[in-house]
């Protein structure tokens, strides 16, 4: 796995928006995988995290 350059992170952001968060679509875009797109997204959102199976359940 390479590290992300300045340029890709500035195309991820955009792609990401525009698509609305497709790892499918923004990764096939960035010639990256979905898991490093969505992994990428973890890293700027840290504050993210899904519903564990727990809450889920409750919902």
């Amino acid at each position: 796995m390479r590290p992300w350059s300045f340029t890709e992170t500035a195309y991820y952001s955009k792609f990401s928006e525009k698509y609305d968060h497709d790892w499918k679509v923004v990764s096939k875009l960035l010639g990256r995988t979905q898991k490093e797109c969505y992994n990428k997204y973890l890293e700027l959102n840290p504050g993210f995290r899904r519903p564990t199976r727990y809450a889920r359940r409750r919902m």
